[in-house]
């Protein structure tokens, strides 16, 4: 179950990573037979040390977190606070206490403040075989077996999963939905981001229903086959991983962060993220590669251009809005504001930057009582880059579209430069709450909380609702047949709709 956090980008003013907070998800921690021996899990804490593990929490995100009432109206966030409060009345576990304080993380409504547990839990659960030996892929908010990682396979994959352990699906889906950190009131993130990842998938389960090591699958096959229940052991992390690259080895294998192809003379390109250290890795310089490329699809005349950003997490701010300067062929604004509480917070000595502060010359106070932090590269009136693609956008998004990626996606539609395809992104339409930010750590649970502190406003208005991500023009979900085919119907659409003559 542990605290995973992800460079992505690097503000110019602060030169401080933005940081997405993955709800314990991503490669787990390497455990220690020391620190796993050392956890006891059914240690209890006392009444007044939750109490005021869960005061300071509440006051971290009351004076830090710059979105706290951005989808929510203060009453609600303040009665939600007292109320979980009030639960507070008798000793707990440290799994106890995970579960009256998740659903107040992820009741913020912002995807990228999360929680987890505490290191030495994290190191101590990793030893355990909690996961369950599945990949799952919702469709509909129904739940099918995508990939088997377990002991001896019998399962035909596809197969809707309809009772673990004897609880309806359904019902563990509902209970564990209100633990996943997701912008506004966006559902796909939670699935995709969420509940897919098989990591989180077992940590939650573990978090809402206990420490389980063995799973009863109760599964309709998929073309009417008669039901059926197997019983299989859990794995853990470790051994997820490594069956995952044994037997899907096509999947697991590392693609680059952005590609170009052609598709009977229909250009795709590929932004699997906008993250600046993954570019480092492989060496390819993004700028360079957009120049490339964009200058390629004017040699060969394209007309049309299909850009694939689903799964893109996001990353550097400025890679987003370079790529829509190259959409655009007149100035354009990208971040109507960028703002933050204060720049110095009275909890921070709980934090891994406990010394943090902004510059003075580097911030402002606003009419709003907030300040703007000046200086950032993607505020004030934006530039084309040559070469600017004049032909057809066609955009694929789904759940996975986060952070930067959402910015690139509101904007682009805002301005009315393409057509989207897909499922709703993951990202809050109008912004989101990210930047430079810090992790909490309890003083007496130590479990640890990630909150950021900068809130980034698009450029953007219009767009209803205003608490969910962008919604495509074309919505196309794919079957679970379709999974297993390897058939992808969203970009089929999209290439059909960049061959149609205007």
């Amino acid at each position: 179950m542990s605290v995973v956090t992800v460079p992505a980008n690097r503000s110019r003013w602060s030169q401080v990573p933005r940081l997405a907070f993955r709800l314990l998800v991503g490669a787990a921690l390497l455990s220690t037979p020391t620190a796993a021996q050392d956890f006891d899990p059914d240690r209890t804490y006392a009444v007044a040390a939750v109490r005021e593990d869960f005061a300071l929490l509440r006051r971290a995100l009351e004076e830090a977190h710059p979105s706290l009432y951005r989808y929510s109206a203060k009453a609600a966030i303040d009665r939600m606070f007292d109320d979980t409060a009030a639960q507070l009345r008798a000793p707990m576990t440290e799994l106890d206490f995970l579960r009256v304080l998740g659903p107040v993380v992820a009741g913020v409504n912002d995807g990228h403040t999360g929680f987890g547990p505490s290191q030495a839990m994290s190191q101590y659960l990793d030893t355990l075989p909690i996961l369950l030996p599945f990949a799952l892929r919702f469709i509909d908010g129904h739940a099918h077996l995508f990939r088997d990682m377990s002991d001896e396979p019998t399962i035909a994959m596809g197969a809707e999963v309809t009772h673990l352990n004897g609880t309806a699906m359904d019902e563990v889906v509902a209970r564990m939905l209100p633990f996943i950190s997701s912008d506004g009131r966006v559902v796909t993130a939670k699935f995709r981001r969420g509940l897919e990842r098989a990591t989180t998938f077992g940590r939650l389960y573990t978090i809402v229903f206990g420490i389980t090591t063995r799973f009863d699958v109760s599964v309709e096959p998929l073309k009417g086959g008669a039901p059926e229940t197997v019983t299989v052991p859990g794995i853990t992390a470790a051994e997820w991983r490594r069956r995952f690259v044994e037997r899907y080895p096509a999947a697991a294998q590392d693609q680059p962060p952005i590609d170009l192809a052609w598709h009977d003379g229909v250009p795709l390109l590929t932004v699997r993220t906008f993250g600046r250290g993954r570019y480092q890795q492989v060496g390819i310089g993004y700028p360079a590669f957009l120049q490339d490329a964009f200058a390629e699809l004017a040699e060969r005349g394209a007309t049309a251009l299909v850009i694939d950003v689903r799964g893109n997490g996001g990353g550097t701010d400025e890679f987003g809005k370079l790529l829509a300067a190259h959409l655009l062929d007149q100035p354009f604004d990208y971040y109507a504001a960028l703002e933050i509480n204060a720049g110095r917070f009275t909890f921070m000595e709980h934090t891994n930057q406990p010394q943090w502060t902004i510059p003075e010359d580097r911030v402002r106070l606003n009419e709003r009582g907030m300040y703007d932090v000046l200086g950032h590269p993607n505020l004030g009136p934006q530039q084309p880059v040559d070469p600017v693609f004049a032909g057809d956008v066609i955009i694929l998004i789904d759940g996975g579209s986060f952070s930067a990626t959402g910015e690139f996606t509101s904007v682009v539609h805002h301005l009315g430069r393409a057509t989207f395809v897909g499922e709703e992104g993951a990202a809050g339409y109008y912004g989101n709450t990210s930047g430079v930010g810090a992790r909490l750590t309890l003083p007496h649970t130590a479990l640890r909380v990630r909150i950021p502190f900068e809130r980034y406003s698009c450029a953007v208005s219009g767009y209803e609702p205003r608490d969910r991500g962008l919604i495509p023009d074309h919505v196309v979900t794919p079957t679970i047949e379709d999974l297993l085919a390897e058939r992808d119907p969203a970009l089929d659409l999209a290439l059909e709709l960049a061959r149609r003559p205007e």
